[in-house]
């Protein structure tokens, strides 16, 4: 009986040993556990928990505003009303959607917008709904207001242009992020933010778009606001200054066709852009609340409203060309004297219709001041068949043809100057005489932007200084061309002759005050060959899309330059005829202004 006593007694101390052990075993386990949360891994698990506990709702900054040369106001702030959701408020706020759907009597279109906004935005800020809210669907929306408690009215802003189209393509607009951009943004997961989608608004974005603030709020379980934990303010984008005369601008604008034309005037002294127009216009204040059909209207309209021709169209560039084909020359050591018989247009320099003069009775014994003055193409021809076309493609991209001027707007055009190389890999033959007797006028597969030719312009004005466009107030930036003075001088006079004597192809334009003198070139750009010799692509009666551009550059005035002008009128005609009047009206209301 001891035996079995005993027996038991040791069973029940094994027993309890094993769950003692056991225990003492699961208590060890928690509590290294316990260590290795509570103070290994101590910092991830506060941050999941924060992530649960607290909401960081992103400030938007306040967009700097733009000013023109005189301190008007081209890009501004203006107050609206807009409907905004709370994600976290409510979670049957999908009711109260279709309760403001309803007041407010919104289209298919827009209820469709606005359900696929919501699914894809998140919680940390609330969704604009609607944007600029008039008097009546505030007054609707807030008789409601008992039955709305994730959806509220609250005060932004809006993006406003005071100029309106005078300096749309200047100035561009705003809009929302699209996907790609998104993906690039320093701020994720964001919604309704408006960025720069063109112009000075695009190029200076990060300047005028300020600092991001943010608020830390905690929220309960079901992620609504408790209170307010820390916040840093948000730093309003920077004011940009311009050197743009706008009121210039505007007084020029209605001179300009409706159908495509850009018109320049930089400081020829600095670089300065004064005046950069093109149209057609679109109105940037109708980006704030676009609707469809005005989208639509821009992006079908085949004269390409929304492109701004000044800096993104390319066009060969025709006789105002011939400039770069008469310093190639003079540096290639042809006198200034030489003579070359022009025999009209009845004459072809090399058998076809193709190369003739585009005077029909011709200029007979003509020098080489004469012949820029009076646009020969007989002249031209015999430089290019002396000198070939590789000095003419050097001393084009010497003075910056073919490259980017760097102006401060985005997608700025680089233009072409073709080269022996690029005709063989593109289009496996070799360059022709005929390839150089076109470059040598300005046409063939050579293209050029207005903003080229206006620094080219003034780097004939001010001695060779090839200057940096700047739109905005900033230092001047310049490359010295190595060009020797007198060769720039002599083309300042031929550029005078062409405006001021009697026979010049501008002489029609001139300005009739000693004082204020237009120099300049014409240049007359066909689109497509002739059909036949006496074919007259300038004149007006035919099909605008079939009809030359018309080109006029110049500078002013001739005695002390200050100012170069471009005028590029799309598919105008001829240069003396659309180009100059235009130039001339600048050049004028320049003097009237600033002498």
């Amino acid at each position: 009986m001891r035996n079995n006593t005993k027996l038991h007694s040791q069973s029940l101390s094994r027993r309890a040993f094993i769950l003692g052990a056991g225990k003492l075993g699961l208590l060890s386990l928690l509590a290294s556990k316990m260590f290795y949360m509570q103070l290994i891994k101590k910092d991830q698990y506060k941050t999941l928990s924060d992530k649960n506990r607290i909401n960081l709702i992103v400030t938007p900054p306040y967009r700097g505003k733009i000013y023109d040369v005189e301190g008007r106001l081209l890009a501004t702030n203006e107050s609206c009303f807009r409907l905004l959701l709370n994600k976290n408020n409510d979670k049957n706020y999908t009711d109260e959607l279709e309760l403001i759907s309803q007041i407010l009597n919104l289209t298919e279109e827009m209820h469709i917008y606005i359900w696929k906004k919501i699914k894809n935005a998140g919680r940390r800020i609330p969704i604009v709904i609607l944007d600029q809210l008039n008097w009546k669907q505030i007054s609707l929306v807030e008789e409601q207001k008992l039955k709305l408690t994730s959806i509220f009215i609250d005060t932004g802003y809006t993006r406003a242009y005071p100029a309106s189209f005078v300096t749309s393509h200047l100035i561009g607009y705003i809009g929302q992020l699209n996907e790609h951009e998104k993906q690039e943004f320093p701020i994720k997961n964001i919604e309704d933010f408006n960025i720069g989608k063109s112009g000075v608004e695009k190029y200076y974005e990060t300047k005028l778009r300020g600092e991001f603030g943010y608020k830390q709020m905690e929220v309960n379980a079901y992620g609504k606001y408790i209170r307010e934990l820390s916040s840093v303010n948000s730093i309003s984008g920077s004011d940009i200054h311009l050197n743009i005369d706008s009121s210039l601008q505007e007084k020029i604008l209605p001179h300009l066709n409706k159908q495509g034309c850009s018109a320049i005037v930089m400081d020829c002294t600095n670089g300065n852009i004064i005046m950069l127009a093109a149209t057609p216009v679109y109105e940037p204040n109708n980006f704030a609340k676009l609707s469809k059909d005005y989208w639509n209207s821009l992006i079908n309209d085949p004269y390409k409203p929304l492109f701004n021709k000044a800096i993104q169209s390319t066009y060969p560039p025709g006789s105002v060309f011939k400039l770069i084909t008469i310093l190639a020359a003079l540096e290639a050591g042809i006198s200034q004297d030489k003579i070359v018989n022009c025999a009209g247009g009845g004459a072809s320099f090399l058998g076809t219709n193709s190369f003739r003069c585009s005077s029909k009775r011709g200029h007979g014994a003509i020098n080489m001041l004469n012949a820029i003055k009076s646009s020969c193409n007989i002249y031209m021809y015999e430089i290019a068949k002396l000198i070939g076309a590789d000095k003419i493609i050097e001393t084009a991209k010497k003075f910056g043809f073919g490259a980017q001027t760097g102006i401060d707007l985005p997608s700025e055009a680089a233009g072409f100057v073709p080269s022996r190389e690029w005709r063989k890999k593109r289009f496996n033959s070799n360059w022709t005489l005929g390839d150089s007797l076109n470059l040598s006028i300005g046409q063939g597969f050579l293209l050029v932007t207005p903003i080229q030719l206006t620094r080219f312009t003034s780097a004939i004005a001010n001695d060779g200084k090839l200057f940096t466009p700047r739109i905005c107030k900033n230092e001047p930036k310049f490359e010295q061309i190595n060009i020797k003075p007198e060769y720039l001088k002599f083309l300042r006079e031929a550029m005078y002759s062409a405006v001021n004597k009697e026979g010049g192809t501008a002489y029609s334009s001139r300005i009739l005050d000693v004082n204020n003198i237009l120099a300049g070139k014409t240049g007359t750009s066909q689109v497509q060959a002739k059909a036949h010799v006496d074919d007259d692509l300038s004149r007006m009666s035919i099909a605008w899309e079939r009809r030359n551009h018309a080109v006029f550059i110049g500078f002013a005035p001739y005695d002390n330059p200050t100012f170069s002008i471009t005028v590029f009128v799309d598919h105008g005609g001829a240069g003396g005829r659309a180009g100059a009047p235009i130039a001339s009206r600048i050049a004028q209301e320049m003097f009237n202004k600033y002498n």
